[in-house]
């Protein structure tokens, strides 16, 4: 892609870090008059110093504020951490969310025919114990909950909201804030609600979900519950699918879509199932170990649009926001807030996450370029590597032609490309083969 056709992405940084931050300290009141360190600066110095080091020091942060412009110690920048400092950033992170990015979708006219495609899920991250009484986690631990959702489609993230860490998914209202007209939504169990689904067909928006054994679902001819585990017991194919209404309250017309599993997977399924029974001290049920042998998923996508078979492809899109994880996780440094006063924690995950946010955006019109596929784990490498760079680039607010961007495009296309997968295909490509490009 050339620098052209990407510049606004890279001047949407620029904007986020340098526009919205000062007017984000209009509502704070984080730098009273421009002096050492305004609020632009602070910010840029947390977040692109810890997206470059996720673990860096005050002293190591410090070290880096004169490529902004400016100097300060690491006994200045320590100060500034306050209240206000974290104030400052959760306000930036969420404008950084509500900010209008271009839309970039994936160049695949089939999975474009959606507005979006909306993933939503849930990561734990485990907080030092100086935060116990503010975020509490299951079991006694201290944690907070991302609660995320992911447009797959054009590769940015819509919403984030941090939470308690032992509030529930069910209890999450994003799938229904973010179920536009004609996007797809997929969620795991943790969000299944059949009212939540029945909103959602309202809204004129599509979803694939695994279905809940304990959800009662009808025959629609006759209106008398179906007996799922005796019907698919009489079946001798290894896919099929049938209509039905979901859920007592709401007798929601939908798609039940089937897949016979190989015996191997299913004995592993009612193990796990097992165990986990056992671990909770309780007992799993006969029906529901027999359900275990088939993936059994409901869907209102309509059927003349979307075959069995591709619906089957659409649902393990869900497992890209367990990548988009991994990211934060591992490689930015979500995973490992320093054990500080409470103020400096919540300042690295406010920064954390709106370098996080930027990454996203400022990589995914890389994901799928003239045939190949990129990995978001290393575009996000090449993203930390070159953070330095940026910071120099919005301080002086350089053209777009300075030699940062064509070595940072250099490095996507040497560095981040995918390994070809033969016996187990990405996502994209299982899409490709089956002809839905």
């Amino acid at each position: 892609m050339s620098i052209s056709k990407c510049s606004l992405d890279y001047e949407a940084v620029q904007t986020v870090l340098d526009d919205i931050a000062q007017q984000a300290n209009g509502w704070c009141h984080f730098s009273q008059r421009d002096r050492q360190m305004n609020a632009a600066q602070f910010t840029q110095l947390l977040v692109l110093g810890w997206l470059h080091h996720p673990q860096a020091s005050l002293n190591e942060l410090a070290l880096q504020s004169e490529r902004l412009g400016f100097t300060i110690s690491p006994q200045g920048l320590d100060a500034r951490i306050t209240e206000r400092a974290v104030m400052l950033l959760a306000s930036v992170l969420r404008e950084t969310l509500r900010y209008s990015y271009k839309r970039v979708p994936l160049a695949n006219e089939k999975l474009a025919s959606f507005s979006g495609i909306l993933v939503t899920d849930s990561t734990q991250v485990r907080l030092p114990d100086a935060l116990r009484s503010v975020f509490k986690g299951v079991h006694g631990t201290t944690a907070l909950k991302l609660q995320v959702t992911f447009d797959y489609l054009h590769g940015q993230i819509e919403m984030i909201d941090v939470t308690q860490g032992n509030q529930a998914d069910q209890t999450c209202q994003q799938p229904i804030v973010q179920a536009i007209p004609n996007s797809l939504n997929l969620f795991d169990l943790g969000y299944f609600k059949q009212e939540h689904l029945r909103d959602m067909d309202r809204q004129g928006a599509f979803f694939v979900t695994r279905y809940q054994s304990q959800t009662a679902i009808y025959d629609p001819d006759t209106g008398e519950k179906l007996a799922l585990e005796s019907w698919l017991a009489r079946q001798t194919a290894h896919d099929l699918e049938r209509a039905c209404l979901l859920g007592g309250r709401t007798r929601l017309p939908l798609r039940l879509v089937v897949r016979r599993l190989p015996q191997k997977v299913v004995n592993a399924r009612r193990r796990k199932a097992r165990d986990k029974a056992r671990w909770e001290g309780k007992t799993c049920t006969k029906r529901h170990l027999e359900l275990l042998a088939w993936d059994i998923l409901i869907t209102n996508l309509p059927l003349a649009e979307w075959r069995l078979s591709e619906i089957f492809a659409l649902y393990p899109i869900r497992w890209q926001i367990e990548l988009v994880f991994r990211v934060w996780k591992s490689q930015l440094g979500l995973a490992r807030l320093g054990n500080w006063r409470i103020e400096r924690i919540l300042c690295q995950l406010y920064a954390h996450l709106i370098g996080a946010i930027l990454g996203v955006h400022m990589t995914r019109a890389y994901r799928f370029q003239h045939a190949i596929e990129y990995s978001p784990a290393k575009l996000m490498d090449v993203i930390c590597h070159f953070a330095i760079d940026l910071m120099q680039w919005i301080t002086y607010r350089r053209p777009l032609s300075h030699p940062c961007f064509p070595q940072l495009e250099r490095a996507f296309y040497r560095y981040a490309r995918k390994d070809k997968r033969k016996k187990v295909p990405s996502t994209l490509q299982t899409f490709i083969h089956l002809g839905l490009s």
